[in-house]
Order: structure tokens, then sequence, then C-alpha cells
């Protein structure tokens, strides 16, 4: 098996902690992470050599985040240096009914001055089985999106598969703004992440308006899946319960060779959260790993039910830890999935 290879922005996370708020708090938790980073992160827990690929500035902040990477087994040789900032977000968390709040302070970070022609492509694709990138990195500016362009392309070229979590954020970048990249991107995935939400409002996709929610969601992500000729569309849906307590589930639609897409789903599983953030990346990282064990030979014949099911678990499991990334082994999730979630204790 061959190295995957995720490509983005990796920050510097400051949290408050024993329920302050952040206009309150005196002291702050520090952790590194950020979405592409986080999935090289879990899926090195998971077995799977991972290389991640981004811009750091040469300073000590750097240095931790590039620690950080090592530390859980990433490959960083293909991290640049420049600039002088590294990005952060500051991250109020939640409890009972009051949800966590995310501020960002990267607009002048050493990966938004990124260019293209800082990578040698051909030594970051060597070996490499996959290519995974997420809209956060779309979001970051003219000269980002050129580079992941550049990217995808060149994992296209070598026939590499590329998987995109949408992951939209609205205090990155507008809707209009964000739909005029989207479809364009598209063009050079195979596998997303995506909810209902994301085919309308980003792509404009909404066939069945007046259906029952269920109907709605499968026709939209159905539309998603055929007219960007895309070989699986996953996708998580939660209820919040409170910001402490939520229910997950997983489904995912499947290229059929033409004819209509096969849709399968978990149940759901209830919860509760230490930490939420990377819990999506979490989700991908898991599904990844799935794909990836249960294929025989062809680049899209892993076994998508048990993609579904071991990703919900990681990313349950994810919220029980601190910090962005999943650090589990697969054994830790596979004991999950048999337990159906049990939290007795392991002896």
């Amino acid at each position: 098996m061959g190295t995957v290879v995720t490509f983005g922005e990796i920050m510097l996370r400051l949290s408050t902690q024993d329920g302050s708020t952040l206009n309150t708090a005196h002291d702050l938790q520090v952790h590194y992470g950020g979405g592409e980073a986080n999935v090289a992160v879990a899926l090195t827990h998971l077995g799977h050599a991972s290389r991640f690929v981004t811009r750091l500035p040469p300073n000590q902040l750097g240095e931790g985040a590039v620690r950080h990477l090592l530390a859980n087994g990433v490959d960083t040789s293909h991290i640049v240096r420049g600039g002088t900032n590294i990005g952060i977000y500051f991250l109020e968390t939640g409890f009972g009914g009051r949800p966590s709040k995310v501020i960002y302070n990267r607009k002048h970070s050493a990966f938004s001055h990124i260019s293209e022609q800082d990578f040698d492509w051909s030594a970051i694709f060597e070996n490499a089985c996959w290519f995974h990138i997420s809209g956060i990195t779309l979001a970051l500016g003219e000269k980002v999106q050129r580079t992941a362009f550049r990217a995808a392309a060149e994992a296209k070229a070598r026939g590499i598969p590329v998987s995109f979590d949408f992951n939209y954020r609205a205090r990155l970048w507008s809707l209009d703004a964000a739909r005029a990249i989207y479809p364009k991107f598209l063009y050079y995935v195979d596998v997303v992440f995506a909810r209902q939400w994301d085919a309308q409002m980003l792509l404009d996709i909404d066939p069945e308006p007046s259906s029952p929610y269920e109907h709605r969601k499968q026709a939209a992500l159905r539309e998603l899946l055929q007219r960007y000729h895309l070989a699986f569309v996953f996708g998580t849906e939660r209820i919040i319960h409170s910001a402490t307590e939520n229910s997950l589930s997983a489904y995912y639609l499947q290229s059929n060779h033409g004819t209509r897409p096969i849709y399968g789903k978990t149940n759901p599983l209830r919860f509760n959260i230490y930490d939420r953030i990377g819990g999506g990346d979490a989700f991908a990282s898991g599904v990844l790993h799935g794909l990836l064990t249960s294929r025989s030979g062809a680049a899209f014949s892993g076994n998508p039910d048990y993609a579904i099911r071991f990703g919900l678990a990681t990313s349950v499991l994810k919220h029980t830890i601190s910090g962005d990334a999943a650090l589990f082994s697969c054994e830790d999730v596979e004991a999950f999935m048999a337990a159906n979630g049990s939290a007795e204790v392991v002896r």
C-alpha cells in the first residue's frame, strides 16, 4: 500500500478550559491542527503511511507544528518554510446549551502566500495511493487555490484517487465566492464528503425541493454523484441534543455503472462530547481507511458499508479526546465497533 498525501494549512489552536469564555479566560490550552493535517495524523495511527504538504514559518511555532506531525508519524519532508506567521484559531469550548465558538486569525499566515512553484510535485506524489484536500483550503485565497488545483491535477494525471471534503466555512468566504470554485475543483475529484446542504447551496442542486427530507437528500446527493462523475459521496447527519451530547449517523452513495446509485446508511450513535473539533476529519480518515483496506485491486472497489461504520466509530471516538485529531489504532476502532459503543472497562 502506498502513501496518502494531504495538502492544507496546519494551525495553532488556543482553547478555553474549565468552562471559561474567551473574553474571561486567563489560560488557553495549546494544540496544533487543521483539516488535512488531522486526516494525515489519524491515518498514521490507523496503520497507513501519510505525507502532509504545507508551508510554515521558520520560527518556533512552525517548528512546533512540524514536531506535532512528526510525533504522530507523518512524513513532513515536503513542508516548505517561509513567511513569519502561523495561522491561529481560538476555540471557546461550549457546554450544555452554550455552543462552541471559533475565531480565526489566519489572514496573513505563511500558508496564505503559498505558490505552486514551491513544491516538487513528482517527489510529493512518489508512491502515493491517495490525495485528500478540503474546501477550507480552497477558501484561503487565490494563491492557495492555484496551488490546490495544481496538486489535484498532478494527482489526477498520475491516476491517484482524489477525495474532497466540502467543509464550507462561512467565516472564511462567501457563498458566492465558494460557488465559483467548487464546481471547477470537482472535475479532479473521485470521492466527496458532503451534505445535502452542500449540494443545494454550493452547487445549486435541489431536484426534489417539495419532497420529504430523506428523499430530498438522496436526490440531491445522487445528482451530485452523477453530475460530477464521482465514485462515492459520503457524509454524516448530526442531531444536537446539547453542546456536550450529540447523535451521529453516516451514509454513502456509490456509483453503479450508469444505473441508480447504491445507497447505504448506519443507525445513529448517541454519545457525550469532550472535544468536538476534528470530528468530521476523523470520519473522513476512518472512511478512507475503510476504502483502502477493504478494496481488492481496483481504485474504488472498497466496501463502503464497512467504510461508513468504521468512519462513524472513528468520529465518535475522536469526540472523547482533547485536540484536533483522532489518535486511535485500527484495533481501538474495531473494538469500539464490536462493543457497539459500550463504555465497559477494557481489562
